[in-house]
């Protein structure tokens, strides 16, 4: 919803899929945080003056590649997500943000042990603020989730390099799967801009023009 209502505005842009998720076939087994940053290395190339935009803990990911793209990167947008910073890693965050414990109880293990599955209550934690079509659609696209990234997320480089990065985040104040108050406690501790969304935590899947008006600046 989101890339459409960007690309009706004539802006480029590419979604991209971590490992495991989406239409991104590796298996969970397979799916590491690395190979996730890795990936996103690989398509960011050699162009310069992207603007990366992250969900939820999708934001480790883009800030590890951020710190990695040697200056390719002009901003990070992290959406309803964890602002990390250097040395932290899935503990650190969620000690500040920790998951909902009613979404947590809609996640179980799959029998391998690789990823985790979502029951049917979770529909009312993710998409609860969009249309049912919509929400029908996003819920047709999810997939377990690899353990693996959780176990090995770490921000890595130096606070330097870090904070040359510009980081803002975009709080879903409706959100049901990460603390609000959590989540801006972990940008204010970073210095990291914040600007409120009164939506749920898929934002760009119920207000996607609204999303799309933060991230061009538009008031």
């Amino acid at each position: 919803m989101l890339r459409l209502e960007l690309e009706r505005r004539a802006v480029g842009c590419e979604a991209i899929d971590l490992p495991g998720l989406g239409d991104e076939p590796t298996d969970p087994a397979e799916a590491t945080f690395e190979l996730g940053v890795e990936r996103l290395l690989e398509r960011l190339g050699t162009r310069r003056n992207w603007t990366l935009v992250a969900h939820s803990f999708g934001a480790f990911a883009a800030t590890e590649a951020a710190l990695r793209a040697s200056g390719r990167v002009r901003a990070l947008v992290i959406i309803a997500g964890f602002v990390a910073q250097v040395g932290d890693d899935w503990a650190a965050v969620t000690a500040v943000a920790p998951v909902e414990p009613g979404f947590r109880a809609c996640q179980r293990r799959n029998a391998a042990g690789t990823a985790l599955e979502l029951d049917a209550k979770a529909a009312s934690f993710l998409w609860h603020d969009m249309a049912p079509g919509i929400a029908a659609a996003a819920q047709a696209r999810v997939r377990p989730q690899p353990i693996e990234p959780f176990r090995s997320a770490k921000i890595g480089g130096t606070a330097e390099a870090l904070r040359k990065i510009p980081r803002s985040l975009l709080l879903a104040t409706q959100d049901r799967v990460l603390p609000p108050a959590g989540l801006r406690a972990l940008a204010e501790r970073a210095g990291v801009a914040v600007e409120e969304l009164a939506t749920g935590h898929c934002p760009f899947l119920s207000a996607p023009k609204l999303v799309a008006d933060r991230l061009l600046g538009v008031k």
